[in-house]
């Protein structure tokens, strides 16, 4: 891929983060049920769609920092532990 291709997908990249951040700023100031979701499923299309558009470097630090997120997930450890769906030993009937 050519510099200037990168520098052309660029922009569009850009434009459609900031209206990602913005519908997202819009969800959370909404105190109504379809304007908040109106924003959130736009903020999902300008994401996907955004990231589909960005050069591959960007996307790369872009995953990078979903993975770094990882370990902030509040169900870390419980996720982590072993459960037991079903014991060896027979059950009395």
């Amino acid at each position: 891929m050519k510099f200037q291709e990168v520098i052309a997908m660029l922009p569009t990249f850009l434009i459609l983060l900031v209206s990602a951040i913005g519908s997202i700023w819009l969800s959370l100031r909404a105190s109504h049920e379809v304007p908040r979701v109106l924003a959130v499923g736009s903020a999902i299309f300008c994401l996907i769609f955004g990231f589909a558009l960005a050069p591959w470097p960007i996307q790369v630090l872009i995953g990078l920092f979903l993975l770094s997120l990882e370990r902030l997930y509040p169900y870390r450890r419980t996720a982590l532990e072993f459960v037991t769906l079903s014991s060896n030993s027979k059950r009395r009937r």
